[in-house]
């Protein structure tokens, strides 16, 4: 079939034409215009010693140094993917996870390991104040874990979490391109929708 016939088709079924894109534009506008509001928020971990190697020869610390904050940065990211970790962060917080499923526990959180010394947290809240009080949670959360995992060692330089203060942004859709991606949408399924016709008929 040339083009020609296609465009011939969709001139005789523009009525259904027009109307399935502009519904699909339409669901699509009102369905992020409708979103409850939230604030995504990012945390940045910084990996540290408490103390230094004290040593007179090569301080091989220093080279393996950054191994271990790797392996150490690793393990962040895994506590913060864990339902139980992420449930002590809420409680920290004062906020109740006991209504969210294991699924949704192991991904409130998204962590990262940017380098072998640094950690991001990213993740969203219905009000900057409850953004800022996970990222308080989350601080707090770590520094016990890490204080645990610090208490049976001989020397002072094991390690140590810092957080920078937290991003907290509102969330605004962008439109133009939500409207871009829902009008591309809308042309395809109401072509389709009105070869389907044409067929049938």
């Amino acid at each position: 079939m040339e083009l020609k016939e296609y465009l011939k088709i969709i001139k005789k079924h523009r009525n259904l034409f027009f109307g399935i894109t502009l519904a699909i534009v339409a669901v699509a506008l009102g369905y992020f215009y409708f979103l409850p509001v939230r604030y995504d928020a990012s945390l940045t971990l910084n990996i540290t010693r408490a103390g230094s190697q004290e040593t007179a020869d090569y301080k091989y610390d220093d080279y393996y140094r950054l191994q271990a904050d790797q392996a150490f940065a690793d393990t962040l990211v895994e506590w913060l993917k864990s339902p139980r970790v992420v449930s002590d962060i809420y409680t920290a917080a004062g906020l109740n996870s006991f209504s969210m499923s294991l699924s949704q526990l192991s991904k409130g959180l998204s962590a990262e390991r940017r380098s072998s010394q640094i950690v991001t947290v990213s993740f969203s809240a219905p009000t900057a104040s409850q953004a800022q009080k996970i990222s308080s949670g989350i601080t707090a959360i770590i520094d016990k874990n890490t204080e645990e995992l610090n208490k049976d060692q001989k020397e002072a330089t094991w390690f140590k979490v810092v957080s920078d203060p937290p991003v907290i942004v509102k969330y605004a859709p962008n439109y133009k391109l939500i409207f871009l991606a829902a009008l591309i949408l809308g042309i395809f399924l109401a072509f389709w929708g009105v070869m389907v016709k044409h067929y049938l008929e």
